[in-house]
């Protein structure tokens, strides 16, 4: 049994072909900078390459995010978020704009359909935001920049993905023990069981029989499991049976600090 044709898809259009097209062959960048929405006239439209515009466009957003789409990595998903103050319109058709390095004439590189959706504001009654997501699959290997807005929304994977961030910076992982086996000049020391970090987003704190190790000198991160976390320190100096240690594992952040 053949699977049925998704009701609201995306295409690349031939102008958007025809810009890879030019790109690859001048060796510039196709520039992609913001998502069209309009209301199709509140009529069903179809997606088709031969689109050159929306049937009939009612706003434009900068790109507020990008991200890959999971079951497909070839394809790039484009995120905007239309917020509160904006709307008292219907959204039937999203459109991807975008133009030759170099140049400032914007093409409709992508079309696609839209469930009818009516983004109200907030004297309607409720006060909404909408997010919106269109796969992007380039037909060529034209070289893709994709411009996101400084001042963009956070999409929702975006929100979980710092939530996760922000509760693993509140989480200190602790534990003391015992060592029972000579560990050997540039062996792995195991840690605890259910102790994991993760190199660049985590500090590691090592203590041996009250004395603080220093990183670099005394020990170094191994090297990370599949799952892009280690269980393990690699010991730069031989530690005895008895040894009593004692491992702290906190969250830590590049970002600056913020000042008032």
């Amino acid at each position: 049994m053949s699977e049925e044709a998704p009701t609201y898809y995306a295409v690349l259009t031939d102008a958007g072909a025809e810009l890879e097209a030019q790109a690859l062959a001048e060796g510039k960048a196709v520039v992609l900078t913001h998502l069209a929405v309009g209301d199709a006239n509140l009529q069903t439209v179809t997606p088709h390459p031969a689109v050159t515009e929306l049937v009939h466009e009612v706003h434009r957003r900068p790109i507020d995010a990008r991200s890959r789409d999971a079951a497909d990595p070839k394809i790039t998903l484009l995120h905007c978020t239309l917020p509160a103050d904006v709307g008292g319109f219907w959204v039937q058709e999203i459109g991807v704009v975008g133009h030759l390095e170099g140049s400032e004439a914007d093409v409709l590189y992508a079309y696609a359909n839209h469930a009818r959706y009516y983004k109200m504001l907030p004297q309607d009654g409720q006060t909404v935001t909408h997010e919106i997501t269109i796969p992007i699959v380039q037909s060529t290997d034209a070289r893709i920049t994709i411009v996101v807005a400084d001042e963009g929304y956070a999409t929702r994977q975006e929100y979980r993905a710092l939530s996760a961030l922000v509760q693993d910076l509140r989480t200190v992982q602790r534990a003391t023990w015992t060592l029972e086996t000579v560990i050997e000049e540039g062996g792995a020391l195991v840690l605890p069981a259910g102790l994991a970090y993760v190199p660049g987003l985590h500090v590691v704190s090592l203590s041996w029989d009250g004395i603080a190790c220093h990183e670099g000198s005394q020990f170094t991160e191994a090297i990370p499991d599949e799952d892009g976390k280690c269980r393990s320190l690699t010991m730069l100096c031989p530690l005895p049976i008895g040894s009593d240690l004692e491992i702290v594992i906190h969250g830590h952040s590049a970002a600056p600090a913020i000042h008032e």
